[in-house]
């Protein structure tokens, strides 16, 4: 019987039972023929009536209770999403410790979803959901801080990042939101104010900012305009009087201008870190 370290989970009634490394989890119900590994694809067990017998977990170091992780979009995030499950849940653990630190999920006989311990804490730190195809990323989340709330969701189309949003200070709120296209940032969303609302509007051509919107007074309408060239800011204008129309303007002096603002790129976060963890866990 091959393992190699594989743990094999099954969820009952919403609950998950993991078991250590070179363990087996078998189960014996009616119309099975006997024990069964339970990554067996669980819409087997639709065909009739099953009832639970018995239960055994054969392990070296015993059972331990399965990783948690969080599936609850964070406030502010204009995303959809739910939790990673399915039909049949295979699950690797890499450091030998008696805990998943992967999982991979299929729905329908393809693969929907991953998620991984980065750190080896118990807790999954970052989801990834495929498309249709079971192979192109469709959404990615991660958990820097590692406390089990989500800090970044990550949007794609057909495999291509094209929107991600941020919580930056770790509050469970986003407060930036950034559309890409041909890997650059092309427009962003900030909320200043830490209010769930937008108050900054930037404009990007290949990652590098072109114009900038702000709404000073969380009135909801922009009162204040920067304008770029070359990354550099050259022009601010303002509406003092609230009629969403400039009143007056300052130009910065040539001398002034500092250095250009780096091009801001689109990235899926921890994309190496991601990989390694997987390959480690196909050894």
């Amino acid at each position: 019987m091959k393992l190699h370290g594989t743990i094999y989970i099954v969820n009952l009634s919403g609950g998950r039972l993991a078991c250590g490394a070179r363990s087996v989890l078998l189960l014996w119900g009616s119309g099975l023929g006997g024990p069964h590994e339970v990554t067996a694809n669980m819409s087997n067990f639709a065909h009739g009536w099953v009832w639970l017998t018995a239960l055994v977990c054969l392990a070296t170091a015993g059972c331990k209770q399965g990783n948690t992780s969080a599936t609850t979009l964070p406030d502010g995030s204009k995303g959809e999403g739910g939790a990673c499950g399915g039909n049949r849940v295979t699950a690797t653990d890499v450091n030998q410790d008696g805990r998943a630190d992967i999982e991979e999920v299929q729905r329908g006989g393809r693969p929907y979803c991953m998620r991984a311990d980065m750190n080896f804490d118990g807790k999954f730190d970052v989801e990834r959901f495929y498309e249709s195809d079971g192979v192109r990323v469709a959404q990615e989340r991660h958990d820097f801080d590692f406390d089990g709330r989500l800090d970044q969701l990550s949007f794609f189309r057909e495999g291509e990042l094209v929107r991600k949003e941020l919580d930056t200070n770790f509050d469970n709120t986003i407060d930036t939101w950034l559309w890409c296209s041909g890997g650059w940032v092309v427009k962003s969303e900030r909320d200043r104010q830490r209010d769930g609302k937008a108050d900054v509007w930037e404009t990007y051509t290949q990652g590098v900012m072109v114009e900038a919107e702000y709404d000073e007074n969380n009135d909801g309408q922009v009162d204040r305009w920067d304008s770029f060239r070359n990354g550099k800011l050259v022009l601010t204008q303002y509406d003092d009087n609230r009629d969403g129309e400039p009143d007056r303007s300052h130009e910065m002096p040539l001398q002034s201008l500092g250095p250009a603002d780096d091009a801001l790129r689109c990235t899926s976060a921890a994309e190496a870190e991601v990989a390694a963890i997987l390959e480690r866990g196909r050894l």
